[in-house]
């Protein structure tokens, strides 16, 4: 039966083989596609024809892809047109493309699904690191991959499970539920730490202060005493938790040392000032989606010909390098309208959703700036960034989360406001 739990059950074990978690065991099925492809096929069947939403902004950002592609002459071995259609069937699967009650509540079953799945990578890799089991990365830096196959999946994944677990923790009513909470908060603290993930580290954070704020925003007296006591929480905990900052603390002197020429060039910077120049070269419509210019200097240490993959050290130059501002601004388009309607519901009405939602969103999209996966569909940080988008999107028509499932229709911000204002009188 296609019940809301067996979605949720469902969602979560596919994510679950798309995270490479089991990346030793050699599987014969490409579960990122088939991931996509039943998330599409789940939408489209339960959209009745009434009932379905096109969100065109999302439509008018595939178009300006397409221009991409179609106005530059991009290398056979990028395979733009395959990747184009396992990102369209990501787009149906997961973002606010098509819309409708039943489309609604799949995706946020779905978003369920995704967090959970994070939130056990986090606690399981931090389980092998006790027992010596988890993975790390070969090379000079030898951050923590835990059962993830780099460092920086393992970043991402802990960066959404810290915010999920602050929010479970503040919304708990038992001491056990904070306590099991606020656990697996700090066990993935210091997952994130070792995978000398700084980007990741820092939104963590970041999104485990928003998820405090905009609880207690409005009792400054709660407000402060939080402030007070994750501050002296922190400096108390530090000196704990510098051995699990080795790593990362490595991996900032390494930049100041003497490496090898390859590893000089291969920087962040590097990286960008080659998007910087591919923008320059096309600046309205790129050198093409899911592609780079092969003919730059050291362009060559930062794709792969045998897979077609690329390294584009940030998405928003991605963006503007490979689609230019046409392709940059419409997927603005998208984003932006969706961010400040999550903020207004999370600041003046204060649904939980809308909270959980906007903790979420921000950190993604400052993570954003450092990694590029806003439309590589093959990488989990794509699905996760476009199903937070199509999640955050209903803000407007659902004021509260389930901690697994949805057993009941969920209440409407409407609904919410007048049972607070019936609780307080």
């Amino acid at each position: 039966m296609l019940s809301n739990r067996n979605i949720a059950i469902g969602t979560f074990l596919l994510l679950f083989a798309f995270m490479q978690v089991l990346w030793d065991v050699p599987s014969p099925l490409p579960t990122n596609q088939l991931f996509m492809i039943l998330g599409m096929v789940l939408v489209l069947s339960r959209s009745g024809a009434d009932d379905r939403v096109l969100n065109w902004s999302c439509i008018l950002f595939l178009g300006a892809i397409v221009l991409s592609i179609v106005s530059n002459q991009i290398p056979p071995f990028f395979k733009p047109w395959q990747r184009l259609l396992q990102f369209v069937f990501l787009m149906v699967a997961v973002s606010p493309m098509i819309e409708g009650q039943l489309v609604n509540r799949l995706r946020r079953h779905m978003t369920m699904g995704v967090l959970w799945a994070c939130g056990i990578v986090a606690v399981v890799s931090f389980l092998t690191y006790l027992t010596g089991q988890g993975r790390y990365l070969d090379g000079i830096i030898q951050g923590y991959m835990g059962i993830t196959s780099h460092p920086n999946f393992l970043g991402m994944f802990v960066m959404v499970a810290m915010v999920w677990f602050s929010s479970l923790y503040f919304r708990s009513t038992e001491n056990w539920e904070r306590i099991t909470w606020g656990g697996c908060w700090l066990a993935s603290l210091i997952v994130i730490l070792l995978s000398a993930s700084r980007s990741s580290s820092a939104c963590a954070l970041l999104g485990t202060l928003l998820v405090v704020y905009l609880r207690f925003r409005k009792n400054m007296g709660k407000l402060f005493t939080a402030v007070v006591v994750l501050f002296v929480a922190f400096i108390f905990s530090v000196p704990k938790l510098l051995p699990y900052m080795s790593t990362m603390m490595q991996k900032g002197m390494s930049r100041q040392s003497d490496t090898a020429d390859a590893l000089v060039a291969a920087t962040r910077g590097s990286i960008w000032d080659l998007r910087i120049i591919e923008l320059r070269e096309s600046p309205w419509v790129g050198v093409g989606a899911f592609s780079c210019d092969i003919n730059l200097p050291n362009a060559d240490i930062f794709y792969t010909e045998s897979t077609g993959s690329i390294e584009l050290g940030s998405s928003y130059l991605g963006l503007l390098s490979q689609l230019g501002w046409i392709g940059f601004l419409c997927f603005m388009v998208v984003a932006i309208p969706i961010l400040v309607k999550t903020l207004r519901y999370a600041l003046n009405e204060n649904t939980p959703y809308a909270q959980l939602m906007a903790a979420l969103m921000i950190p993604i999209f400052i993570h954003m700036s450092v990694e590029g996966y806003a439309i590589t569909a093959g990488a989990v940080q794509c699905v996760i960034l476009w199903m937070v988008l199509g999640a955050a999107n209903q803000c407007d028509r659902v004021a509260d989360y389930p901690v697994l499932w949805e057993k009941e229709d969920p209440i409407t911000p409407a609904q919410y406001q007048r049972y607070k204002e019936e609780e307080e009188e």
